[in-house]
């Protein structure tokens, strides 16, 4: 796990070394899968490999797709992403017109529950 400085509580990397010796200092910021426990690691590289197809997942492991899902989740929470489109269901409909990503008739159309046709 990659420390976090006391004070402030961010993440920080302050000297690499490898194992012939060389040693680079300087101030770098960790990716955020630095953070994943290892057991978080190797579900995401399953995932990939399956081609983010939970189902083949299921299939492989032999674990529950909603065991799977969770798992899932809890890896784009604790990496602080979210689902794509999630920002825009969250968001309030005008505000979605007002700022140009949704045209008027997509959100009458939203608004009349018609979002599916």
């Amino acid at each position: 796990m990659i420390p976090r400085c006391e004070g402030c509580g961010k993440a920080w990397i302050t000297e690499i070394q490898c194992e012939n010796g060389m040693t680079i200092r300087g101030k770098f910021e960790p990716s955020p899968l630095e953070f994943l426990t290892e057991e978080e690691h190797d579900f995401l590289i399953l995932f990939l490999r399956a081609r983010g197809n939970l189902k083949e997942l299921e299939r492989y492991t032999g674990q529950g797709y909603f065991s799977l899902r969770g798992k899932l989740e809890r890896i784009l929470q604790k990496l602080g992403l979210e689902p794509l489109g999630k920002e825009e269901e969250d968001e309030d409909i005008f505000e979605l017109v007002r700022k140009g990503k949704m045209t008027i008739d997509e959100a009458l159309k939203k608004l009349k529950g018609g979002e599916g046709e």
